[in-house]
């Protein structure tokens, strides 16, 4: 009995930080527990967290994606831009007061999913095929998406007045934003799937022991390269629902978000060298920055505080472990 209370207190720990954190937004602030407060922070959440565990899936075979903060943007930025083109060409309306997007909300969705399979692929199949390391393969798409980003805007917003894709981000079923939901149901989902079935068997053999794998027949490229559609297909959904909620697509929009999604999901437990962690991992982890982010609002610190604390957490959590790992191949 002792030795499960233990291990529930151990994989839940985190769990106890929320509360701890709540508890502690509840005395310090008198807004910090009230509806309104609750729901931005889950909205918050949302995005961040969609990221983090695409990463995950990433960090699970003992890779690392740096990408998905330019790309969180550059697939509503690519749809709007290349609509707005065609729109040119073939003589119908998409822009009105030169910068307001007023077309095709299903285009939109579509371009954004596509693209980010497209470039989940491109990066899986350059560090596979191509043998770079994903460090570099994903530090160049970041920096080409941000360029791509600036170039189909040229440095200028669009204003997305299309009522039947901004829904998503100002929605709220009971009393909980869509975004927020989307996210639950894909955690949901990505941890059904790497606990019961084999994709996750896979994904934890090669994060665990790559060339076991090999030995053992695992085709052990593509589920490498799985894992990085998988990571961009989540900041594609990212993208489309972030976009939704400010109704605008801007260049400079989603700028580290990669950092954030790093620090979300090995906060949660989500270990770098591979074959430890799980989608319920970067999702204690998500709430637990979360609600600190949140609690740092509440008393009136700025975005420079808070990455700093994001630094520093990443630092030391990374430190611990690489002691775990070490001390567990003793």
């Amino acid at each position: 009995m002792i030795k499960l209370i233990n291990k529930f207190f151990s994989n839940n720990f985190l769990l106890f930080v929320f509360i701890v954190i709540c508890f502690i937004g509840t005395f310090t602030s008198e807004y910090f527990f009230t509806l309104t407060n609750l729901q931005n922070m889950i909205r918050n959440m949302a995005v961040p967290g969609l990221l983090a565990l695409g990463v995950s899936f990433v960090f699970l075979v003992s890779r690392i994606d740096l990408s998905v903060g330019s790309l969180t943007i550059f697939g509503p930025i690519l749809a709007v831009s290349s609509l707005a083109f065609l729109g040119d060409v073939f003589d119908f309306k998409v822009l009105v007061k030169g910068n307001q997007y007023v077309n095709s909300s299903i285009y939109l969705v579509i371009v954004s999913l596509i693209t980010g399979i497209v470039i989940g692929l491109l990066n899986g199949v350059g560090v596979m095929y191509g043998k770079i390391t994903s460090f570099i393969m994903t530090l160049a798409m970041m920096k080409a998406l941000w360029g791509m980003n600036y170039v189909l805007t040229d440095g200028h917003a669009y204003y997305l007045q299309i009522s039947t894709f901004t829904w998503m981000g100002t929605l709220d079923i009971f009393y909980i934003p869509f975004m927020t939901w989307v996210y639950i149901i894909m955690t949901v989902i990505a941890a059904l799937i790497m606990k019961y079935t084999i994709v996750g068997k896979r994904i934890y053999a090669i994060g665990g022991d790559e060339k076991t794998a090999r030995l053992a027949g695992i085709n052990v490229t593509f589920w490498i390269i799985f894992s990085f559609v998988m990571s961009s297909f989540c900041a594609s959904v990212a993208g489309i629902l972030f976009s939704s909620r400010l109704q605008t697509v801007d260049a400079p929009l989603a700028v580290g978000f990669e950092l954030t999604a790093i620090a979300f999901a090995v906060v949660g437990g989500v270990s770098l060298t591979g074959g430890r962690g799980s989608p319920y991992r970067a999702f204690l982890g998500t709430i637990v920055m979360g609600s600190l982010f949140s609690l740092f609002s509440m008393w009136g610190l700025n975005t420079w505080h808070r990455n700093i604390v994001v630094g520093i957490i990443i630092i030391l959590v990374v430190m611990l472990d690489q002691r775990k790992h070490r001390f567990g191949r003793i």
